[in-house]
């Protein structure tokens, strides 16, 4: 019997779904009308919320975080359906990664131990190796273009947060310190041709990302993508047994399938 297993990873939030910011001259929207459009007087700009925590994550070795995702899909008679999944990340720099998640859709785990990659069906007892670069920024892009795996969040884990970030956002707002789970934080949107983006980023002492939405403006029914960030621990210790794959009793280990342009919301 030939096995045959798609896998992919929820695509980065920052980078592979689209979210690239300017870090020069955009300023953050003063409403006459909104009391709450200006943020603190340490704050200025947009680029500087953004800056404060790609810096922030940029200098920090390992930690691990939680995410709650909800993402609208399509259906073929046209009508738009939400799912919902569950995911975990361990991040010990520079080549250890790991990524459980648990969703409507699908159950996949990512392990990466600095010397091989591994992605891993639970629910099929199927998994696939392969050998990989010794630095996770190396892994991000040599995967991507030779399997089709886009590794969660990778924006968020390689050494310079920032280093791809670009000219792409058309326009970026200041909306105000809004709540998260009860939590104020700050809010910002940016524009792009065909995205809009709503970041929430910590106003606590670690400037951290607390939420995120992704809207599909040019799609019918307008999909969002959401993903609610909780549990950032930079203090725990990560044992590195946490990055090995140990193939369960009976499971299958196969090939990858090539790269195929296939847009899944449950994985922006």
């Amino acid at each position: 019997m030939e096995y045959l297993l798609r896998f992919q990873i929820l695509t980065t939030l920052l980078l592979a779904s689209g979210i690239y910011c300017s870090l020069s001259t955009r300023i953050l929207a003063q409403s006459v009308d909104n009391p709450k459009s200006s943020p603190t007087p340490e704050l200025r700009t947009t680029d500087e919320l953004l800056n404060q925590t790609c810096n922030f994550l940029k200098e920090q070795q390992s930690f691990t975080v939680e995410i709650d995702i909800n993402y609208d899909n399509l259906i073929n008679s046209g009508e738009k359906v939400q799912y919902s999944a569950y995911q975990k990340v361990w991040v010990d720099k520079p080549n250890k990664l790991r990524s459980d998640y648990v969703g409507d859709e699908r159950h996949t785990q990512f392990y990466y131990d600095g010397k091989s990659f591994t992605l891993f069906s639970p629910d099929l007892n199927l998994y696939g190796t392969k050998i990989a670069p010794s630095n996770f920024d190396e892994v991000v892009n040599v995967i991507d273009e030779k399997y089709g795996i886009t590794i969660p969040l990778s924006n968020l884990f390689i050494s310079d947060p920032c280093k791809a970030i670009n000219n792409n956002i058309q326009q970026s707002l200041f909306i105000g310190t809004n709540l998260v789970n009860r939590v104020e934080s700050y809010h910002i949107l940016l524009t792009t041709t065909d995205k809009y983006f709503q970041l929430w980023i910590s106003k606590a002492e670690k400037p951290v990302l607390l939420k995120a939405i992704i809207t599909y403006k040019n799609l019918p029914g307008s999909p969002q993508y959401t993903a609610l960030f909780s549990q950032w621990d930079f203090n725990s210790s990560i044992t590195s047994d946490t990055f090995t794959f140990i193939p369960p009793e009976k499971a299958s280990k196969i090939e990858f399938l090539p790269p195929q342009n296939i847009i899944d919301y449950s994985e922006q």
